[in-house]
């Protein structure tokens, strides 16, 4: 409920600071799809609106009943190529209602939801299907998916030691090379994405533009590997959808984003989060198995993220209040 009639309003810098761990997101996501497959929660899956003119807007809604929320997540952004110099390409907002009266909590900045959900969906994933002995990860694009990916993974998957880094923009991975390794990482940076593509765990995250053109092979995914896929394939010439084990974050979602063409491999999908969570999911059957995760954010997931920050940020006290509209 809301506080004396007002609505918490958590801005960018104080989501970021809320003090939310990685492996917390992973575990509270996993949570909330075990609640769907209970009937205790429910998400539906995204609606997207494409322009013309390279602008973009995402909207998503779930609920939980353990959680006491329902979510409205609205999601904006432009190709990277039309973003200005510095900013992000991204923005967006949360609106968190009272499960039971429907009267709005909060309002979150999206924009670390945005950047957060992939990471905790990889997380879930990986515990799932990447091999527990894993000590290598291979980053197409080494940007800000980059470094969520690198303690959400850990977190999962504590062997890995070894960062392989391709970007096309030899700066940019130099950038989080460094970063990277006062982590306490060993990394190589490489010119040629084929290495990355060989890792133990690899995540191709490259920007949705109007030039993006596939550069990598599936045939560089070695035996026993792990992908996910942020970016739904855009890196990848066809063929990953061939491996042993392809899973996705919400089946009827990925209905929708096969059809407007977000989705660069057409499944079929072996199993959803609700699966993962509800322990529809055969194990690994070999060490040898090639496992694919192809993802572009769900609202439950977005709802078990964003429940976290509410929580953390009104016991620190961050956020201010504002007046609300009940009367």
């Amino acid at each position: 409920m809301a506080d004396k009639g007002e609505i918490l309003y958590v801005r960018r810098d104080e989501v970021e600071s809320s003090g939310v761990t990685y492996l917390q997101m992973i575990d509270e996501l996993e949570q909330a799809y075990r609640d769907w497959a209970a009937g205790e929660a429910f998400g539906h899956p995204k609606v997207v609106s494409n322009t013309p003119d390279g602008s973009y807007f995402f909207s998503l809604n779930a609920w939980s009943k353990r959680l006491g929320l329902n979510l409205c997540h609205n999601s904006m952004g432009v190709l990277a190529e039309l973003a200005p110099p510095g900013e992000h390409h991204l923005n967006g907002m949360e609106v968190l209602s009272d499960y039971r009266t429907a009267k709005p909590v909060a309002f979150v900045d999206s924009f670390w939801m945005s950047t957060w959900i992939p990471a905790a969906t990889s997380g879930v994933a990986a515990r799932k299907l990447a091999r527990p002995d894993s000590r290598s990860v291979g980053f197409i694009a080494t940007g800000a998916q980059a470094r969520v990916h690198l303690p959400a993974l850990k977190a999962v998957l504590p062997k890995l030691d070894r960062v392989i880094a391709y970007n096309r923009s030899r700066k940019g991975a130099d950038a989080f090379a460094a970063e990277a390794r006062a982590e306490g990482w060993n990394v190589e940076v490489t010119e040629d994405p084929r290495p990355a593509c060989e890792a133990d765990v690899v995540v191709s995250s490259i920007p949705k533009s109007k030039n993006s053109v596939p550069f990598c092979d599936p045939a560089w995914v070695k035996p026993g590997a792990f992908v996910s896929l942020v970016d739904c394939g855009r890196a990848w010439h066809p063929g990953l959808e061939k491996c042993e084990r392809v899973v996705t974050d919400e089946h009827g979602q990925a209905v929708h984003e096969i059809a407007n063409g977000h989705f660069k491999i057409p499944g079929p999908f072996e199993a959803d989060l609700k699966d993962m969570a509800g322990g529809k999911l055969a194990p690994r059957r070999s060490a040898a198995e090639r496992a694919v995760a192809c993802h572009s954010g769900h609202s439950l997931g977005i709802l078990a993220i964003a429940s976290l920050v509410y929580r953390h940020a009104k016991k620190a006290g961050l956020g201010g209040w504002v007046p609300s509209n009940y009367r």
